[in-house]
């Protein structure tokens, strides 16, 4: 049973079924629309199919950092971007956003996504993994002919042709570029360009000059395309032929001829190879040549922007340290693995009378003692530690299980803050430090803040613990340590 687009849409789903017929409407409708994650998406859809790579990836990028929900238009998002990376050769990314496409569109049960998912997956596989390409290609068609669209129904069967003549199977091939021929005619222009021009690929490879002459004549009878690759596959087919027409001509001139030759040729008209290639080419060529160096350049922009805004996103702008945000992501997953014989650990860090340093000699100077000690904290930390600015002047430190007890690296940085060359009056921390053998972050935090008030309450520029008196049962890896100012342990 067929399943066909509803007969009433929403103007962003006009917009969206126009963006191939009516591509002009399409873009008049995102250009007049607020600003929108939708909007973005139709405007990378658009820049990406005429080329603009720049302006598809800076849209897409702000789509998709908006649409989290699994919707279809995420999942139209993920495609312009798998699409933008293949551009790019970068297959392995592509691939890994056509899987996550896959995902999405699964998820919110659309058929029509969950066809172009399969489709594009196949695509993408095709120069790696034909056997697994070629059925998802087929599934593809049928979900295509299911929901009644007819023009992807037309690109899987031009695709599916290219996989059968990679296969040396003509005779499907060409029934499968027939087909796509057929729904190019509807109005698919792009679609009826790239199915001629297959076509024409077809017969020059056959070594049937005529039939290729006549479907590259129906070919340059079609008025030019926006689309990119519609335009490259043209100029491609004009230059196998004009090749071959080239070598049959000099090899009749030689006397090289035969009857086999002759039946070939038969009805082709005379043709200059520089009329009839070199103007589509080099135009083509050219416009191939800038775009993708637009896009070189874009990705390699948008990529670092990007990574400066991940980053800044889990960042604390004062210090340079973890923010909140991240450390109760990421401190809650590097907790999950603690035991009671090998327990993850935490610390919750306080500069002691901070108010007053601010009272005395300004919030600049507070400032530069929250930098100065998340410099210091940072400089005792392991590698793999979780360093991060809690709020204010408390400052977290979480390790993970299985690594050295954090005691010694607590004492080393608060004697490092005690010793400190510091510019405003002397500068201390108070630090409580919890083992963490399975709780969830949010208890293990609440446990080493207790720990840092006993701290402070003891008179601060201290580290107060919770680790049994005998460290030889049960915590491997722990020392004690003793309180700097009392004979007794922390």
């Amino acid at each position: 049973m067929p399943h066909p687009l509803p007969t009433t849409l929403t103007a962003s789903g006009r917009a969206w079924a126009d963006r191939e017929l009516n591509p002009t409407s399409a873009r008049q409708w995102a250009q007049a629309s607020p600003p929108s994650p939708v909007r973005d998406v139709m405007l990378a859809y658009l820049d990406w199919r005429t080329g603009a790579y720049t302006s598809a990836f800076e849209h897409v990028n702000a789509a998709l950092s908006e649409l989290t929900a699994p919707d279809v238009w995420r999942s139209r998002a993920l495609n312009i971007r798998a699409g933008l990376m293949m551009a790019r050769l970068d297959f392995s990314a592509a691939h890994a956003l056509y899987h996550e496409q896959l995902a999405v569109a699964t998820g919110c049960g659309d058929l029509v996504e969950l066809a172009h998912a399969k489709h594009d997956l196949a695509l993408a596989l095709l120069d790696f993994n034909v056997g697994e390409a070629l059925p998802l290609l087929q599934e593809s068609l049928e979900l295509f002919e299911d929901c009644g669209q007819s023009e992807q129904t037309g690109v899987a069967y031009l695709n599916l042709g290219m996989v059968y003549q990679r296969r040396g199977e003509f005779g499907r091939a060409e029934q499968h570029y027939a087909r796509a021929v057929q729904r190019g005619q509807d109005g698919y222009a792009v679609l009826h360009i790239l199915a001629l021009a297959q076509l024409v690929v077809l017969k020059v490879q056959q070594g049937q000059l005529g039939a290729a002459q006549a479907h590259f004549n129906d070919l340059d009878q079609l008025p030019q395309s926006q689309d990119i690759e519609a335009e490259v596959e043209r100029a491609r087919a004009s230059v196998l032929l004009t090749q071959e027409l080239s070598r049959v001509r000099w090899a009749q001139d030689q006397g090289d001829w035969d009857d086999t030759a002759r039946e070939q040729t038969a009805g082709l008209q005379a043709v200059d190879p520089a009329t009839l290639a070199l103007a589509m080419i080099g135009q083509a060529n050219a416009r191939q040549a800038q775009r993708l160096a637009e896009l070189e350049a874009s990705l390699a922009q948008a990529e670092a922007q990007h990574a400066e805004a991940e980053r800044r996103s889990v960042t604390d702008l004062l210090t340079g340290l973890h923010n909140r945000q991240h450390l109760m992501t990421e401190g809650a997953r590097r907790l999950t693995n603690g035991t009671a014989q090998a327990p993850a650990q935490a610390a919750m860090i306080d500069v002691d009378r901070f108010k007053r340093v601010n009272d005395t000699h300004g919030h600049a100077t507070g400032d530069t003692v929250l930098r100065e000690i998340a410099a210091l904290l940072k400089a005792h930390a392991l590698p793999g530690d979780l360093v991060a600015r809690y709020g204010g002047e408390e400052f977290v430190l979480v390790r993970c299980a299985g690594q050295p007890s954090l005691v010694p690296t607590l004492e080393g940085f608060r004697l490092a803050v005690q010793n400190h060359a510091w510019t405003t009056r002397p500068v201390t921390v108070s630090i409580g430090m919890t083992l963490v053998p399975g709780d969830t972050l949010d208890v293990a935090l609440d446990r080493a803040d207790q720990l840092m008030y006993a701290a402070k309450r003891a008179g601060g520029n201290r580290l107060r613990h919770d680790l049994p008196r005998d460290s030889s049962r049960g915590t491997p890896h722990i020392n004690l340590i003793y309180d700097p100012e009392r004979d007794s342990v922390c």
